[in-house]
């Protein structure tokens, strides 16, 4: 089993730095799992490491691919298995560093994804319909029930992206999305979470009042060196017909490199922009400071966004990757505070490159309060049982903005809104004033079982 150190983390916190010291401290190369840093050029709005700050460091995975292409997971732990054993070979450590979950998820375990059926990309792609990127999202929806009735009902009505998925691995695989989980569910009942690699698993957090400060500065920072130039390129291209955005309405800045957070983010400005640039008479459609409205509204945007990418990476780590590690002795995490930016090298820098030399390691939870804390997780459902055992739930009392009845996605939805304010309402308007307390008590007992059940 061939041995990784992984770098993982928010964005912003500083993975590509430690990287680098940990390649220069223990001979290693990088390698790329951050799924926007794949693409050429474009460095600022996809933040790649500046060359000089790489330190002569080889970095595998990166800056390779052209905007209109997409690089599926399955594609990156096809080529980041290839270059792990091609370095392990060379008496390199490979560094895996980036902030793409499911990327650095599907290489660190066996069967975490969809099994590759040995199909090429074209082989797969001809047996998609030919309508189905055209149909609309209802369409797609009513499609999946067809075939895949489970993943039908687990996706909310207008997340068209993952709707779309599981039609394709329906389409792709000749089976129901769900079949596949149930199958995964039972070989890692069978066999447990089976790792990958003997994999050391830095995780760099840093206190969020903090690292939210510090991202809003880094947004400022992209656009004073030319973010606004890289998104004014890549949109002569797409109207040049260059580059042709995938998909339709929101699903179009869910796939590929138009992922990126701050191309949707400034739409508005950029296109009130081209407005005032291809009027040709009469008074301008916007004034100088309606643009500068405009842009700001959109930097607040962006930063806000940049902030909620950050706090979901956390999830991902205490909720997913974490639990996966429990199960398995291969795969060990440590937790470095890089809130301090004074103290990196020794909070961060001296104390990976330590534990990395040492040899047994020692206890993840002896680092640090902060470690001991952060590390300490609730045992969560394994994503196929949560998939599997997801329902959506139709509340009789309460009606949506067409007057149908509301539609909760998932039992922490359905509890949330049981027990919220305006299902009160709702339930004390429609109940007789004698029947309320009694149709109150039955529904937060039906919440209390819930919570009981998902605790067993």
């Amino acid at each position: 089993m061939h041995k990784i150190t992984a770098v993982i983390g928010t964005t912003g916190v500083g993975k590509s730095q430690l990287a680098v010291e940990i390649c220069k401290a223990l001979k290693g190369q990088v390698i790329n799992a951050d799924s926007m840093q794949v693409y050429k050029g474009l460095d600022v709005i996809t933040n790649k490491m500046p060359i000089h700050e790489r330190l002569n460091v080889p970095h595998h995975l990166m800056d390779f691919l052209n905007p209109e292409e997409e690089y599926k997971v399955l594609d990156f732990k096809r080529d980041a298995i290839h270059w792990i054993e091609k370095l392990s070979l060379e008496d390199q450590l490979p560094v895996v560093v980036g902030g793409t979950n499911y990327y650095v998820q599907s290489l660190l375990w066996h069967n975490s994804l969809v099994k590759e059926l040995g199909h090429t990309e074209n082989e797969m792609k001809q047996k998609l319909p030919a309508d189905l990127d055209s149909l609309e999202t209802h369409e797609l929806l009513t499609r999946l029930k067809e075939v895949d009735p489970i993943m039908g009902n687990r996706w909310h009505p207008s997340d068209r992206r993952k709707i779309l998925r599981s039609l394709q691995i329906y389409y792709e695989t000749g089976r129901p999305q769900s079949e596949i989980l149930k199958e995964q569910q039972a070989e890692h009942e069978k066999h447990g979470m089976q790792a990958r690699f003997k994999s050391l698993i830095f995780w760099l957090y840093a206190n969020p009042t903090t690292l939210n400060s510090r991202l809003d500065e880094r947004v400022d920072k992209m656009i004073e060196t030319g973010l606004f130039d890289e998104i004014q390129s890549l949109r002569k291209r797409v109207v040049n017909g260059q580059v042709k955005l995938p998909g339709q309405d929101l699903e179009m800045y869910q796939r590929g490199l138009w992922q990126a957070i701050g191309y949707k983010e400034f739409d508005p400005y950029f296109t009130a922009v081209e407005q005032q640039q291809n009027q040709n008479t009469g008074e301008p459609m916007h004034s100088p400071e309606d643009l500068d409205r405009i842009r700001l509204e959109c930097t607040e945007k962006m930063k806000s966004a940049t902030r909620r990418y950050a706090k979901r990476q956390v999830q991902w780590i205490r909720n997913k990757l974490l639990p996966a590690v429990a199960k398995t002795d291969d795969v060990q995490v440590f937790l470095l505070d890089a809130t301090d930016l004074d103290a990196w090298d020794t909070n961060v820098r001296e104390t990976a490159i330590r534990i990395a030399e040492d040899s047994p390691l020692p206890d993840p939870k002896s680092l640090s309060a902060l470690a001991a804390s952060m590390l300490s997780v609730t045992p969560q459902l394994d994503p196929q049982t949560r998939a599997l055992t997801w329902q959506q739930h139709s509340c009789p009392v309460c009606k949506s903005s067409d007057g149908l009845p509301l539609i909760l996605n998932g039992e922490l939805a359905w509890k949330q809104h049981v027990s919220s304010r305006f299902h009160r309402k709702a339930l004390k308007r429609q109940c007789p004033p004698n029947s309320y307390m009694e149709e109150k008590k039955v529904k937060t007992n039906h919440v209390e079982d819930d919570a009981a059940g998902g605790d067993s």
